[in-house]
């Protein structure tokens, strides 16, 4: 018997043993909240990278049409859909669509970006307007007529940022790009600031607002606007050289531009080129968008628009140097990280 009795006692205590160490790996999963959000504008599903399992989960989730843009708020991710004319909105614990925002029928919604409280601001291209939406309704509260062709939009401090690219449908060329500055208090337009050829997307650094200029995709190339938000004025301009695609700020308050030639960069506070056109990173060639973590990380997307299945997201440690590489969904070319 009393062998008996050390046989179940044993076997209890390995059980508890086991529970114990179960439960400390199952609390330490649930606490990884980290994520990065990769918009797959061909296939126009979502897919998500686990940085703490390394792993790509790719189309875990349907979006609308033509995805443009994708940014996150706290638990939730929101999706521009400039081709349903909606921001649909995305709970990143369970990976669901829990609400969408109408922007309006026939108004091309492009880019979102985010004010105090509950307010967002959707650019919206076949308007030229801003649209004011509040958060918590889902429901669009006031039109702000801005510049022709409204596409990035960022938001420093009480005011928000549009960038107009000024182009013409009729005879497929642009005019002069514009920056709209919208008082968040009234929403009215207090400014407009004139900045480079077709400026498409905008990103904010302290009291700076970064503005991304493309240039015409032809003899004109792409520059850099840095806007001081407490005076409103283009304190600088900073030729690229190359036609840009998108942008990102990393913690250490550099902007790295993706280029088919590799990423570029530019010192915030001083406005000069680290890499230029003629010395990219080479190994993050051909990239669209990009987004950086807290911790120096970019993630930049590569997108193969002929269905060839090459799609991927390259990661970028701080150091600057590739350090992984995942396959990713269709047209993947928008990213957003949730630290």
């Amino acid at each position: 018997m009393r062998y008996l009795r050390n046989v179940i006692t044993g076997l209890l205590v390995s059980l508890l043993i086991f529970n114990l160490i179960g439960c400390g790996e199952e609390e330490t999963t649930s606490e990884a909240t980290g994520g990065v959000y990769v918009v797959n504008g061909k296939a126009e599903t979502l897919s998500v990278l686990d940085v703490s399992m390394s792993e790509m989960k790719n189309d875990v989730l349907n979006l609308g049409k033509w995805p443009a843009d994708i940014k996150v708020a706290g638990d939730k991710a929101y999706v521009v859909n400039t081709g349903d004319n909606n921001v649909q909105i995305i709970d990143l614990s369970t990976l669901q669509q829990i609400g969408l925002i109408n922007i309006g029928e026939n108004t091309g919604p492009e880019r979102i970006a985010f004010g105090d409280g509950n307010k967002a601001y959707v650019s919206c291209l076949y308007t030229n307007s801003v649209k004011a939406v509040d958060t918590s309704s889902q429901k669009v509260t006031k039109d702000v007529p801005v510049g022709v062709g409204p596409m990035g939009v960022a938001v420093a401090g009480k005011k928000a940022y549009v960038c107009n690219s000024a182009y013409d449908f009729t005879s497929n060329s642009y005019g002069k790009g514009t920056v709209s500055v919208v008082d968040s208090s009234s929403d009215t337009v207090t400014k407009t600031i004139e900045v480079g050829i077709n400026p498409l997307e905008a990103v904010t650094t302290g009291s700076k607002v970064v503005v991304l200029c493309v240039g015409n995709y032809a003899d004109v190339m792409g520059q850099l606007c840095i806007i001081d938000s407490t005076s409103d004025t283009a304190e600088k301009t900073v030729d690229l050289g190359t036609t840009p695609s998108g942008i990102a700020v990393s913690p250490k308050n550099v902007a790295y531009i993706t280029t088919f030639g590799g990423l570029i960069s530019v010192d915030i506070a001083s406005g000069a080129l680290i890499h230029d056109a003629g010395s990219p990173l080479k190994d993050f060639a051909g990239g669209s968008g990009i987004a950086f973590s807290k911790d120096g990380n970019a993630y930049i997307c590569i997108a193969d628009w002929e269905g060839g299945g090459n799609d991927k997201v390259l990661v970028m440690d701080a150091s600057e140097k590739l350090v992984a590489t995942y396959k990713a969904g269709g047209g993947a070319s928008i990213v957003a990280v949730r630290d």
